[in-house]
């Protein structure tokens, strides 16, 4: 007398597995385990089921990110010669810019990693230069007694601006102190934001 040892049929022993099934109007990718992506409704029961979290690494835009870290330079001149008009310079407006510049950057990359970084510092040493110019730009306007505002499309400030670099040596020596304290400003300002950044940035 011949027994049955089989459990089954082949075509259901095959199939006696703990797949889970897709709801309906789902359709799960190839293959189960890991390669569920992490906002699918079945990604719990298979991370209940393989005993590891499943994590989903954002995509970095560097392009991008970078458009958007240099909506952090006009920004960061136009604070800087507001309070170029008022006589001063500060450290916080590289300190904004750094961290305007990474704020952008972010929201347009979706992630922030070391080319990243290294981006937002470009931005950062571009407005503090641009922001110098800007403020010995405001001066020419002052000098020619103008209102800025009214002579931001004109040429005029700038031809001032070259006739003194050209044939004026007291021009660049007058600027010169100005020009090293904005450096020391702007290292102060964005030192410690930016070290940090790259501190965060490590592994990557």
């Amino acid at each position: 007398m011949s027994e049955n040892t089989h459990s089954g049929t082949p075509e259901t022993a095959g199939n006696n597995t703990n797949t889970p099934e897709p709801q309906y109007g789902v359709r799960l990718p190839e293959g189960t385990g890991p390669d569920v992506p992490a906002w699918h409704p079945e990604a719990q029961h298979i991370q209940a089921i393989y005993g590891q979290p499943i994590s989903v690494t954002p995509r970095e835009d560097v392009g991008r990110g970078a458009l958007f870290a240099l909506a952090a330079l006009p920004i960061g001149v136009t604070l800087w010669m507001a309070i170029w008009s008022l006589g001063w310079m500060s450290s916080l407006v590289t300190f904004a810019a750094a961290v305007m510049a990474a704020k952008f950057y972010v929201a347009g990359a979706g992630a922030l990693s070391r080319k990243g970084v290294w981006i937002v510092v470009g931005v950062t040493v571009v407005t503090a230069l641009s922001s110098f110019v800007g403020g010995v730009w405001l001066d020419a306007v002052q000098f020619l007694g103008r209102e800025p505002l009214a002579m931001v499309m004109n040429s005029e400030p700038w031809a001032l601006m070259a006739n003194n670099l050209a044939y004026n040596p007291e021009f660049i020596s007058g600027y010169m102190k100005d020009f090293l304290l904005a450096l020391l400003f702007g290292a102060l300002g964005c030192f410690f934001t930016l070290r940090q950044m790259f501190t965060a940035t490590k592994a990557s």
